[in-house]
């Protein structure tokens, strides 16, 4: 935060503009959000305002903008930054929860969150990565890398997190209410559109239809399950004094079956396409895993390589390059008063993009981290930070290398058109529906 003996009002605050108009420089940030917000960064410092759409927004932008938005997490109403979450999700979704109903909601789901339940079924997940891959290249058709992986962690999920008799049929419209639903987030005024057509209700309808069935078992048959929801339950009802509430239960399960699939398996997808585009670094990649036996998974800990290039992934692929808070006190950052009220843009990742940080940044390049093994403080905004931190990081850091290692370990890919790809867009509608297929051909020896 920049010190200054004089503090200006928000009317104050420089406005950046790029090309001649206002809906000129809207377009530029479109296309190139990343860009967009570094020059804005680099010529006017770490708070701006330029228009989004029709209106003038407030940009708080770098890595301390990063570090004041996590600290200070009572500066910020979620349940007004995402009101549309609330709308769909009832009222104890967590990414719109505030205060002491955020901690407590929190507090529930550590039993599934935590580093050791997100560990807890990994032998699992490896076998189960395994045997999907050998399914799809048994079948020798192309496979939709992320619906693969969505479709792949959700039936994994159903055998392990949140055992359920679910049939494999009822899985991709369980993915395709997720990808609807969180694409009405992020398209902003198009989000009612979307959400409201008949189609999406009925996804919605079959979505909730089985989280319902599936809480309604575990009511009946308490302590019949030794899984993450049951843990979850558990500690949901103590918190309740005994009668856990069944709609609160159906989203602690959402959550736990379902939500943050899709961005894992998105993850993963980038990871391939870095990796199998790369000839160096996926030769690295297999000599590295020659020494693994695909079944132990503790060993994939202590192997550099993979670890450098799914960092490198994080950096260069983020999925949302800008995040939208809602400020209920005045506060002051950057020379400047924002008064209680203001709706805030923050570009969350920006800092993976400064040579600063990190040379070339628009060039994949995991040897970055072969030595440090780390993100530059401050400037890893992938998954959020502070208080509201992303609820299912553990179980993608933790899934992620597993699906990595199998695939490039045993499988060559034979894209079905080269795949394309351009680290400087990061705006979240930009990458939502590209589609990347590869057919699977097991490798030799």
């Amino acid at each position: 935060m920049v010190n200054s003996s004089i503090v200006k009002g928000l009317a104050e605050m420089p406005v950046f503009r790029l090309g001649r108009t206002d809906r000129e420089s809207f377009e530029a940030f479109q296309n190139d959000p990343i860009t967009f917000h570094l020059r804005a960064f680099r010529k006017l410092g770490p708070a701006y305002r330029t228009w989004f759409g029709d209106r003038m927004q407030v940009v708080l932008a770098g890595p301390e903008a990063n570090d004041f938005i996590w600290k200070n997490g009572h500066l910020w109403s979620y349940a007004v930054a995402n009101a549309l979450l609330l709308d769909e999700m009832g009222d104890d979704h967590v990414p719109a929860l505030d205060g002491a109903h955020h901690l407590q909601k929190r507090t529930v789901l550590k039993a599934a969150f935590d580093q050791a339940p997100a560990r807890r079924f990994l032998p699992q997940f490896n076998a189960g990565f395994r045997e999907a891959l050998d399914d799809a290249a048994a079948k020798g058709s192309p496979v939709d890398l992320i619906l693969f992986w969505t479709h792949t962690i959700t039936r994994i999920n159903t055998r392990t997190v949140a055992r359920a008799d679910m049939p494999d049929d009822a899985i991709p419209p369980l993915m395709r209410w997720q990808h609807q639903m969180l694409r009405g987030q992020f398209l902003d005024d198009a989000s009612r559109p979307c959400v409201e057509r008949e189609e999406y209700r009925v996804l919605k309808a079959h979505a909730f239809s089985w989280l319902y069935r599936i809480v309604d078992e575990r009511l009946a048959n308490p302590g019949a399950h030794d899984d993450n929801f049951e843990a979850t339950l558990r500690a949901r009802s103590e918190l309740e004094g005994g009668k856990p509430d069944r709609d609160r239960l159906a989203n602690d399960l959402y959550l736990i079956l379902v939500a943050g699939t899709e961005n894992t398996a998105n993850f993963i997808r980038w990871a391939t396409v870095f990796a199998y585009t790369s000839p160096k670094w996926l030769g690295a990649l297999r000599a590295e895993l020659q020494g693994w036996d695909g079944a132990d998974i503790q060993v994939l800990a202590k192997l550099p390589v993979l670890k450098a290039i799914l960092m490198e992934t994080l950096r260069v692929g983020p999925r949302s390059g800008g995040l939208t808070k809602h400020c209920v006190r005045d506060f002051e950052f950057g020379g400047y008063t924002i008064p209680a009220g203001t709706d805030i843009t923050y570009p969350h990742v920006l800092g993976h993009f400064m040579e600063e940080f990190y040379p070339e940044p628009f060039t994949f390049n995991p040897a970055r981290f072969l030595d440090s093994g780390r993100f530059v403080p401050r400037t890893q905004g992938i998954f959020g930070g502070g208080t509201h931190i992303c609820l299912g990081r553990n179980h993608t850091l933790m899934q992620s290398p597993l699906a990595l290692a199998q695939l490039v370990k045993h499988f060559d890919l034979e894209f079905a058109r080269p795949p394309v790809f351009d680290v400087r867009v990061g705006n979240a509608s930009s990458r939502l529906d590209e589609e990347v297929s590869a057919r699977l051909i097991p490798c030799r020896g």
